[in-house]
């Protein structure tokens, strides 16, 4: 019984500092305010630049439209249908042109790309008829300052090789994405 006395009495003292309730809802307010400051978005997320972007060149535009907080994020996928590509083909390619923007976003509007990222990366799907008709999208899309990622078919399966089959435009504001897109219509 003796050498139980000392290891108990030691278990008490380790809990009760363990439990000290002020101490504790210090560490998790401190912990909670900390949190906040290190994750909450960024003043430069919502802010107009007056200067060019650093991702500003001749595919992006120079400058940046501010990101409210009531602002949808969206990416266009820009799918041709007289290819007459199958759904499983048409996947595919969009997989591509999501990916494509989503680089190219890294380096050109990587204040976009935080955003959409955070907001739940919304892609919609539309249609064009044609080659031309897809590039006029992207003449439109570029001259809007945003991010354009064009998609060649490598030809293995059901196209000829470097078919041009999908763009991809944005993640962009919706609003400029309207502009742009808004007249084609949902795959």
């Amino acid at each position: 019984m003796s050498v139980l006395g000392p290891l108990q009495s030691t278990c008490r003292q380790l809990v009760a500092r363990m439990t000290d309730l002020p101490g504790l809802a210090t560490g998790l307010g401190l912990g909670a305010v900390v949190g906040w400051l290190l994750w909450r978005p960024g003043p430069a997320a919502r802010a107009l630049s007056d200067t060019p972007s650093a991702g500003g060149d001749a595919t992006r535009g120079p400058y940046i439209v501010p990101v409210s907080e009531h602002d949808d994020m969206k990416m266009i996928l820009v799918v041709r249908m007289d290819l007459k590509m199958g759904k499983g083909k048409i996947a595919a390619q969009c997989s591509h042109a999501a990916l494509a923007a989503y680089k190219q976003s890294q380096r050109q509007s990587p204040e976009y790309l935080r955003e959409w990222e955070r907001r739940g990366p919304a892609k919609v799907v539309v249609r064009v008829e044609d080659e031309s008709a897809m590039y006029r999208v992207e003449q439109r899309a570029r001259a809007a300052g945003l991010v354009t990622a064009v998609i060649q078919d490598a030809g293995r399966t059901q196209i000829a090789p470097g078919s041009v089959t999908v763009l991809g435009v944005g993640p962009a504001p919706a609003a400029i994405l309207q502009e742009v897109t808004g007249h084609l219509k949902l795959l």
